[in-house]
């Protein structure tokens, strides 16, 4: 392996803030060396650092590895493979574990956990820390942290070892127990780049470089090295495994926010969902009393100017073709019910052409099952009674027998009434035997075929008719349910648009918490993408606490809110909610997602030397 550098400058600021940092350097590097560069602060021998380590790539000039370019390959890749960072202050994540802190780099590996623990254990053995590999990094002396820092850097069998002072936060003992174990690791033919001020350094290397004002000021070796060939193993990468892990770590480090942000996030998809479940169950519950039992091709006859229709307007509609049947019906909205000398006042009688029954038949006078439970009476069929009605400001009395009782209708606004029916025909010869003239107040069709509907209707319309079945009732019913769903679906949505800021600068406050976490993994070989991810994995795990959450809580008070339909309104919704649930699970991801776009890419677009820097 041959690192070469040739003409390598480095500028920093403009015009009175110019700086030459390096200054036309060209030098080269072979494996198996060890290597001391010293010099002054802000000699520009970090910079030199940086750039070797792929972590700046702007400057002048060009950095070679095997005659590679380092401006024309994946610098990430080149981190991760090739370099090993040690640094000062050691740069460990402070939340992993010791062992989790030494895999890191190969974390995104297709390696399973074993072996990367495995590999870490062995590393920790050579470098005598494998006693505190239970211990948390902030019991560690400094000691122990740069030697877990010496096993991450070795981790990924890198071939070049960059250590910028990693003895400047030590006492004499540490430091040369850590030139020892870097004295070893180039014995096995890597090369080690130390960056340094102390002298104690160059007892170790093979060569010692002494940089002055941006410029090779000196280039003494020391010791004779044989340059050494590192094989490697191939590993292939994956991009699933290791962000869950991630994920997981950091939403249980950061508990209390993140329980906060669920809570308040799910009251807007609980506000969705039950407004979804409630519209749909609504839409259900209007089409099973209005469709399911109604036939399509029966449509109700209305008219503007009267309620009232006479003989000669019924046999109008009676001619026109494809009417198969015409049903005259009649409807009094003042009535009251006689029996056993108790006065009861119905809300309505209506006459039928066909009633479903609960018992009896429909012979004589139908009482609603409400009614008849009122009553109170297991023999009332057959009973007599006096039915009054009001038709025309004339109070029409009516001997009848009750024949039947009928089935309540599903709607229980209707159902839960006095109320009564009687057949039309009856209803006329009374009529006729009391020498009155009966007028239906309304009046339906039966239409032969699906295909003459139209036809129909436009003949109704030429007389002055309007027609219109329960088919048509449900969709201009299901239009304006809609709208209210869509109304009650907006101001859920506020609370949302509430939550999507709220979590996006809460991200971003994570973000800047993690600064130095950022750059750590940028230094040792994690890309953009890698960080976007990591902040994505974490927002959907988020995601579908908040989903999970909202469906817990949209359960409870769909069961709550289903008791009270069923106790006082005799209502049942037959719709399965979980296509809601799942629909609040996938927008309480797609919500966290969103939030997070934008801290994510600016988490990814941090600047990993900066990072590093971030206190």
């Amino acid at each position: 392996m041959l690192l070469r550098i040739d003409k390598l400058t480095k500028e920093y600021g403009k015009n009175s803030s110019y700086q030459k940092v390096l200054d036309n350097i060209s030098i080269e590097f072979k494996s198996g060396e060890f290597v001391c560069i010293l010099g002054e602060s802000g000699s520009g021998k970090s910079t030199l650092l940086n750039i070797i380590g792929g972590l700046d790539n702007k400057y002048d000039g060009s950095v070679n590895i095997d005659n590679l370019n380092l401006k024309y390959i994946n610098l990430d890749e080149y981190r991760n493979e090739k370099i090993g960072f040690i640094f000062q202050n050691f740069n460990l994540i402070n939340s992993l574990s010791v062992i989790d802190n030494i895999i890191v780099p190969i974390d995104k590996y297709n390696l399973s956990y074993s072996h990367k623990r495995r590999k870490a254990i062995n590393l920790m053995r050579k470098l005598n820390i494998y006693s505190i590999k239970r211990k948390k990094i902030n019991e560690l002396s400094g000691g122990q942290k740069q030697r877990v820092a010496i096993a991450r850097a070795l981790i990924s069998d890198p071939e070049i070892i960059l250590a910028d002072e990693p003895t400047g936060s030590l006492d004499e003992s540490n430091s040369i127990n850590i030139l020892e174990i870097l004295k070893d690791i180039h014995k096995e033919g890597k090369l080690v780049i130390v960056v340094t001020h102390s002298e104690k350094v160059i007892d170790y290397s093979t060569r010692v470089i002494t940089i002055k004002d941006g410029k090779i000021y000196k280039d003494k070796k020391l010791k004779r090295v044989k340059e050494t060939i590192i094989d490697k193993d191939e590993v292939k990468h994956n991009n699933f495994f290791y962000l869950i892990k991630y994920g997981i770590r950091n939403i249980i480090n950061n508990k209390r926010r993140n329980i906060f942000i669920s809570l308040a996030s799910s009251i807007g998809i609980v506000g969705i969902i039950l407004s979804l479940f409630l519209g749909g169950g609504v839409k259900e519950y209007m089409k099973s009393i209005i469709l399911d039992k109604a036939n399509p091709l029966i449509y109700n006859i209305t008219r503007k100017d009267n309620n009232l229709y006479s003989e000669e307007e019924i046999d109008n509609i009676k001619n026109i073709k494809h009417i198969k049947e015409l049903y005259e019906e009649k409807t009094y909205s003042l009535s009251s019910l006689n029996i056993n000398d108790n006065k009861y006042e119905l809300v309505y009688v209506d006459s039928f052409n066909k009633i479903e029954l609960e018992k009896g038949n429909d012979k004589g006078f139908v009482i609603s099952k409400y009614l008849y439970d009122e009553l109170n009476d297991k023999d009332i069929i057959g009973k007599k009674i006096k039915l009054s009605v009001i038709d025309d400001f004339k109070v029409i009395d009516m001997d009848l027998n009750i024949s039947g009782v009928s089935k309540n209708s599903g709607i229980s606004l209707v159902d839960n009434t006095y109320h009564g029916f009687i057949k039309y025909d009856l209803l006329k010869n009374i009529y006729d035997s009391n020498n009155i003239k009966i007028y239906p107040n309304n009046i339906s069709i039966l239409i032969d075929n699906k295909v003459n509907i139209d036809y129909v209707k436009d003949k109704l319309s030429s007389i002055n008719f309007d027609s219109s079945n329960n088919n048509e009732l449900y969709d201009e019913l299901s239009s304006y349910l809609n709208i209210a769903i869509f109304v009650l679906s907006m101001f859920s949505s506020l609370s949302l648009i509430v939550s999507i800021i709220m979590i996006s600068i809460i991200i971003s406050i994570t973000v800047l918490e993690r600064t130095k976490e950022i750059g750590i993994l940028r230094s040792i070989g994690y890309s953009k993408k890698n960080i976007r991810n990591i902040f994505y994995s974490e927002s959907i795990l988020i995601g579908i606490i908040i989903g999970l959450l909202s469906i817990l809580f949209s359960s409870r008070i769909i069961k709550f809110t289903g008791k009270i339909l069923t106790n006082k309104f005799d209502i049942t919704f037959n719709i399965n909610p979980n296509k809601y649930y799942f629909f609040g699970l996938i927008l309480s991801i797609i919500l966290l997602l969103v939030a997070s776009y934008f801290p994510s890419k600016k988490a990814s677009n941090q600047d990993p030397i900066n990072s590093l820097r971030y206190e």
